[in-house]
């Protein structure tokens, strides 16, 4: 009798022991997101209203900078020594505090990628290389990352409107790009993010006239499956330089710093449980351990 029960107290010290869910952290049974192909327009071609038929890149890149970021402008020096014919670049400012600001850039970078800090360069929307240590080996990893495209079977550009065929991706988005000048250094900022509009691939048409203008310097168009990227890391370099963006952004941080409390709050209480607890279960071995054992030969 007394070694079950003692046996029963140790189940009980290991059912209070073993931790429980919090709720925090499940995995979601959503599949991630996905580019399935890229196709890019010659401007010139666009603004004088001919038949303008789709290009394809072998490498995506989507840039996330702010002007105020001092170690952007060592990757931006990255980007533009590149010296590439095959890839498309897409620089995004999230930063409110920017200029260029683009909400649909702030978008992508915290609800698309889950970003909170820059910069961050997005390698065919499966690579990434954060913080320009690892930007330095962009020329290097880009390669690894290559993407055989597919998904458009056709799609042009008329007088405006763009037009398309799909067979894979649930999305259309088109970038349009243009050069801005640096707040802080006046230097030339390249492919700047301007106007983003997405559209449901079903509708197989979209007229984007309006946003094409002399100051356009690329036309993008990404055929995707909506949801949230899961990207590996690039590099094997540590992501040195990396700063937290600002504006709304911050709220991000905060609600991480509150999270942090409140598993804070969750481990002193469980603490203070254990340590009234304890006495009581210490008391409790002791008057078991202390009372007769009756057994049949005392009787």
């Amino acid at each position: 009798m007394m070694r079950f029960r003692e046996a029963l107290v140790c189940i009980l010290v290991l059912l209070v022991l073993i931790p429980t869910s919090t709720g925090h952290g499940t995995e979601s049974d959503d599949e991630a997101a996905s580019i399935h192909d890229v196709k890019t327009f010659d401007v010139q071609c666009a603004l004088t209203n001919d038949t303008c038929i789709a290009s394809s890149t072998t490498h995506l890149i989507e840039y996330f900078s702010a002007d105020w970021c001092e170690p952007c402008d060592l990757v931006s020096a990255e980007l533009n020594a590149l010296n590439r014919t095959d890839v498309a670049v897409l620089q995004h400012h999230p930063s409110p505090l920017d200029l260029h600001f683009l909400s649909d850039s702030k978008f992508r970078f915290e609800t698309t990628y889950g970003f909170w800090g820059v910069p961050d360069l997005v390698l065919n929307g499966e690579g990434l290389l954060t913080g320009p240590s690892q930007s330095q080996e962009l020329g290097l990893v880009l390669d690894n990352f290559s993407r055989e495209w597919s998904g458009f079977t056709s799609i042009s550009l008329n007088n405006g409107t763009l037009s398309w065929a799909s067979d894979d991706g649930d999305e259309v988005h088109v970038w349009i790009t243009e050069n801005g000048e640096h707040e802080i250094n006046n230097q030339d900022q390249i492919n700047v993010v301007h106007h983003h509009m997405a559209i449901g691939s079903e509708n197989q048409t979209l007229d984007i006239s309006s946003f094409i203008n002399e100051n356009t310097t690329n036309i993008v168009v990404t055929l995707e499956s909506p949801g949230r990227f899961e990207l590996r890391s690039a590099s094997t370099l540590s992501s040195q330089g990396y700063s937290l963006i600002d504006g709304e952004s911050d709220q991000n941080s905060l609600e991480i710093t509150k999270q942090g409390r409140e598993y804070d709050m969750a481990i002193a209480v469980f603490g203070l449980s254990m340590a009234a607890f304890i006495p009581a279960l210490i008391m409790y071995v002791r008057i078991v351990r202390n009372e007769p054992v009756l057994n049949d030969e005392s009787e």
